[in-house]
């Protein structure tokens, strides 16, 4: 097990089932290996492989994450959840547009992260304005790329390790 199950690594999986970028499916067979692995497993790891409606996952992974005693997170853990929604569009679960209005919508109500709702919001206006140009979006991407290049690097590392186990699991289930 290459994870360290603290508060930060649960807060981060919790964005990463808020934003839609993993599932059930996903972390059940990680659930599983840190269940076999350790003598004495936490509990919202029991708790988290038996869930699969993704509420009651989020709910889980957060009341651990948020419990006493607190940690503070970096305003930066935020960018982690626009991070998740750019994986999506480049995976083809978003489309351009969508991707830009969901980040606006997330940094306007977040307000955290490192670029304030218009930055996106501009970008999805000019891309409507240009009739969805694939040009526009392919440099407005590689902006974005480079602006979130950190948590990029980052959330690919642990989001393949999650992708891992999402593999497994599909290919377990179509054995069966």
């Amino acid at each position: 097990m290459k994870f360290e199950l603290n508060k930060q690594f649960a807060r981060k999986i919790g964005i990463m089932l808020e934003s839609k970028l993993i599932w059930y499916k996903h972390y059940f067979l990680f659930c599983d290996e840190v269940i076999e692995k350790m003598e004495k497993p936490p509990f919202w790891i029991i708790e988290l492989a038996t869930k699969k409606y993704i509420g009651d996952a989020v709910k889980i992974v957060n009341t651990y994450a948020f419990s006493e005693p607190f940690e503070t997170f970096p305003d930066s853990i935020y960018d982690f959840y626009l991070g998740c929604l750019f994986l999506r569009y480049e995976r083809k679960e978003l489309s351009w547009a969508s991707f830009l209005k969901d980040s606006g919508d997330f940094a306007d109500a977040t307000q955290a992260v490192k670029h304030e709702c218009e930055y996106f919001y501009y970008m999805h206006n000019d891309y409507e304005d240009s009739e969805y140009s694939i040009e526009l979006e392919i440099k407005q991407a590689e902006i974005i790329k480079e602006e979130f290049k950190n948590e990029l690097h980052e959330l690919r590392g642990l989001y393949a390790s999650f992708l891992d186990y999402f593999r497994k699991y599909v290919s377990s289930q179509s054995d069966s």
